[in-house]
């Protein structure tokens, strides 16, 4: 291998050589074949041995030859140091600590675990929960929800988006009369096409920019959202899982804002499945379409089908249209935290995933202690 600019070149051992440049009447004979390895140290911090390489003899300014030895290092690919070996071991220990040791948390300390995602203090002072359910997503638009363009529709959903429109102003008016309720809008990520957002979200969204719900106000502090819910059923429990989390109180009682033709499924199905009082329970229904066939056929389609099921299935935890209906609607895969910030409903909430939810084929209706039953 040739030298460089400066004589600098590396032989075929991992020597580096670094030699000065002679003029041509330089003494060039010797010097090269007679390099000798010194001896090495034998301190604490290891060194790469080194070779020392004599100088050809060079006149210097006084005329006479002086001869010098050349130092040279073999370089090694990398070396230890104390303080990078300090820090390995310190790195390997974290490592082991935080992912290899770390305990599990059990359900006695759930407590704690949703005391370090507390927030600001909890409106503990409300016990009324009004729920407006979702059925689509507001994506936004100059008419502020009048126009079904500016809703994700399914097929059979065409001719609905003023009705939805009024379901969230009929919630906003029952949670101003009553200054004690908490404002729920429920329903989650359902549609593909929709993108990640919330049926939730985009009612609360629509009634904000529709100035129902205003800043500075008491309403826009007592108003929220519940983002996981499936259907109608999920609707409910979660709601009030979300009632829970916000105010640190279950509700003595709730309000329920939706379709005039699924009452018989909200009013008594879904009340009796979690065993909340009639008394202190209130569905207002809206339909107003403006379509008479139409009402008819969702009429219809609700006895022959939801309500069907869940008369058969009052927790959906088998029939395979209801299973596969939430499987459907959670195209995000997103998933609620519930069994933890409600832990008094952990039982209700993990009821399907239990054995006894399904007795000889038949659903089983869940008889575990509730918050509002004895």
């Amino acid at each position: 291998m040739s030298a460089g600019l400066f004589g600098s070149r590396r032989d075929d051992h991992d020597v580096e050589l670094s030699l000065p440049l002679y003029n041509s009447n330089d003494n060039r004979s010797s010097g090269f074949l007679s390099a000798s390895p010194l001896p090495t140290s034998r301190s604490s911090s290891p060194r790469p041995p080194e070779i020392r390489v004599p100088r050809p003899s060079t006149p210097n300014a006084l005329g006479s030859g002086i001869t010098s030895p050349i130092i040279i290092r073999r370089r090694w690919p990398w070396r230890f140091s104390w303080q990078s070996t300090t820090i390995t071991i310190l790195s390997l220990w974290v490592f082991y600590l935080v992912f290899l040791k770390a305990p599990n948390v059990p359900p006695s300390n759930l407590s704690t675990v949703v005391a370090e995602y507390d927030g600001g203090p909890p409106k503990n002072h409300l016990t009324h929960l009004v729920i407006v359910m979702g059925h689509a997503i507001w994506m936004g638009g100059n008419t502020l929800g009048d126009d079904e363009k500016e809703w994700t529709l399914l097929p059979y959903q065409h001719g609905l988006a003023k009705t939805f429109k009024q379901h969230v102003e009929a919630g906003v008016k029952i949670a101003k009369q009553n200054e004690d309720s908490l404002l729920v809008f429920t329903g989650g990520e359902t549609r593909n096409f929709a993108g990640p957002s919330s049926e939730a979200q985009s009612y609360w969204s629509l009634a904000y920019l529709s100035k129902l719900i205003e800043p500075n106000t008491s309403l826009f502090n007592r108003s929220t959202t519940e983002e996981f819910a499936r259907d109608s059923y999920e609707n409910i429990l979660f709601s009030i899982c979300r009632f829970h989390e916000y105010t640190s109180n279950y509700p003595s009682r709730i309000t329920i804002v939706g379709f005039e033709f699924k009452r018989e499924r909200i009013e008594n199905l879904h009340r009796e499945a979690i065993r909340f009082p009639a008394n202190k329970f209130e569905y207002l229904g809206i339909d107003n379409m403006g379509d008479n066939s139409q009402l008819e056929t969702f009429k219809k389609g609700e006895k022959e089908g939801p309500e069907a099921q869940f008369r058969a299935d009052p927790h959906g935890c088998s029939d395979p249209t209801l299973t596969a209906k939430k499987k459907g609607r959670n195209p995000f895969r997103t998933r609620h935290g519930y069994e933890v910030t409600s832990p008094e409903l952990r039982g209700l909430l993990g009821w399907c995933r239990m054995a006894e939810s399904v007795v000889d084929g038949k659903s089983q209706p869940y008889k575990g202690t509730l918050p509002w039953s004895a």
